[in-house]
């Protein structure tokens, strides 16, 4: 990737990439040196200033009544970044305060409530992230085998957090041959339990809500998300048959 492609990553058309990166080398000019570098039409440059003295990307002084214009220090790119995080996360505050209003106008087919699939770890994620969705409820886990941590080491511990945060209690029901890191087992909101039942199981089942979700950890894992208060309610059932039996 180069400089410009990466400036773009950030949020900055091609053009404004091209001035400020043109700006960085002239230095402070008036817009006349400038506009000859690019190539470009006088009041298209003047816009492309506008927009990134905006952005906090380049400044201008006035020399004997004329402007020059000067590209801000690279460094200040990272306060761009940091500024677009703060935005990115009042905007996600906000969508999280609609969420519940959009999803009642939703309108749900019979064949979307019968089950989706997902594949890969982004459609894993999608399902701990739908599960903390369900403030102030309980979560079950049949099955589990440490994949979740060991696949994403770094969102397991954001996602606890969040967990306990949401108020979002835990019980687990781990195979017998597990070993459960002292960490976890000192994780806020959580019971652990162990059952020979799943010693060898490839995968492990979420019940949440009216949903079941049953993860299959393979190369490229998948996710069976089944959206009914019956299954939900079975699973359930044979949770709390199993936890009775299970080990401490």
């Amino acid at each position: 990737m180069n400089i410009t492609e990466l400036l773009r990553s950030l949020g900055l058309t091609e053009k404004e990439a091209e001035t400020y990166l043109a700006l960085l080398k002239l230095g402070s000019v008036p817009a006349g040196p400038l506009i000859k570098s690019l190539g470009m039409h006088r009041a298209a440059v003047y816009n492309l200033l506008d927009i990134l003295i905006s952005k906090g990307l380049v400044h201008y002084t006035i020399q004997a009544n004329r402007k020059y214009f000067e590209a801000q220090k690279p460094e200040r790119l990272l306060e761009f970044i940091e500024n677009k995080k703060n935005e990115l996360s009042d905007k996600e505050e906000q969508l999280r305060k609609i969420i519940p209003e959009l999803e009642s106008q939703r309108t749900i087919s019979a064949e979307s409530q019968e089950g989706t699939v997902y594949k890969g770890k982004k459609g894993i994620k999608s399902i701990f992230e739908d599960i903390l969705s369900y403030p102030h409820t309980e979560y079950l886990v049949m099955g589990a085998s440490g994949k979740f941590k060991e696949v994403f080491p770094a969102y397991f511990i954001h996602w606890h957090k969040r967990r306990v945060k949401n108020k979002i209690s835990l019980r687990i029901i781990y195979g017998d041959k597990i070993k459960v890191q002292k960490r976890e087992k000192e994780l806020k909101l959580i019971e652990i339990k162990y059952s020979k039942d799943y010693s060898q199981e490839p995968s492990t089942t979420f019940v949440y809500g009216d949903k079941t979700a049953i993860i299959v950890w393979s190369d490229i894992p998948m996710v069976f998300l089944i959206r009914s208060e019956k299954v939900a309610k079975s699973h359930k059932a044979f949770f709390n048959m199993l936890w009775k039996s299970a080990k401490k």
